[in-house]
Parts: C-alpha cells; structure tokens; sequence
C-alpha cells in the first residue's frame, strides 16, 4: 500500500459511516413522520369584498442618505361575515396594491391569527386578523 491510499480508505470510511448514521436515524423515526409532507393541507378559499380600508404612513429610520418609511394598513374583507386585518410593512408597492384594491374582490383564507389575501393583479399578502372592536369604521 502507498501512502496515496491511506487517505482515500479513511475518506471512503468516514462518508460510509456518515451514511450509515443518516440511515439509522431515518429508519428510527416514527412512521408518521417520515410519511408527512411539508406542504400544508388546503384550506377553503373565499371571496369577499376589500373595503373600510385605513391607511398610515410614518418613518421608523432614518439615515444621512435613507428613509424607511412603514405603512400600516387596516381593513375589512366582507364576505358573508366580516373579516378585518392589519398589514404591516415597509414594501411601498406592496402598500398601493392593497390600496388599489379598495372596493374589488379579493381571495382569502383564514387560517387562524391570520388572514392571506388574493389581490386582483396576483399579489398575495398575509396580513394579521384584528378582533371586530378594532375593524375599521367606514
């Protein structure tokens, strides 16, 4: 043996023990673990009107040469209930789609403490869900 193959032996097994290891601890995991997929289940799509929307601009830093303006945008989603929700960001183009979409059909899905919205031109936006005393007033 040369000295050249010493090296490429141990190489050849470490890589193989490191398999093995992946190996064993994959087949100790549970089944149901190995079974479930990273994407989550399909919620229920609804429709609903944007309205009653509240917007507020202020800057949170800034710099010699930079401002970072944020936008706080509350508003309500009326379908056959009311849904109403709180986007916060400093996405200014993020910001006007919202606000243009004043008055025309959105897609939603409620999953919890938030609200997934469907603008029109194809933005998506994941706002947080406000309680019905903080809706905004028309």
């Amino acid at each position: 043996m040369s000295g050249d193959d010493i090296p490429k032996q141990r190489r050849r097994r470490s890589s193989w023990l490191l398999f093995a290891l992946a190996l064993q601890i994959f087949f100790a995991l549970p089944p149901q673990l190995r079974s479930q997929s990273l994407t989550p289940v399909s919620e229920t799509v609804s429709t609903g009107t944007l309205g009653n929307l509240h917007a507020d601009k202020r800057v949170v830093q800034s710099g010699r040469w930079f401002l970072v303006r944020e936008f706080t945008i509350d508003f309500a989603v009326k379908d056959t209930a009311v849904f109403c929700g709180e986007l916060t960001t400093t996405d200014a183009t993020e910001a006007n789609d919202l606000i243009a979409g004043n008055g025309q059909p959105v897609d939603f899905v409620e999953k919890g403490k938030d609200l997934f919205l469907t603008l029109k031109n194809g933005r998506k936006i994941h706002a947080r869900r406000l309680s019905s005393e903080k809706c905004p007033r028309a």
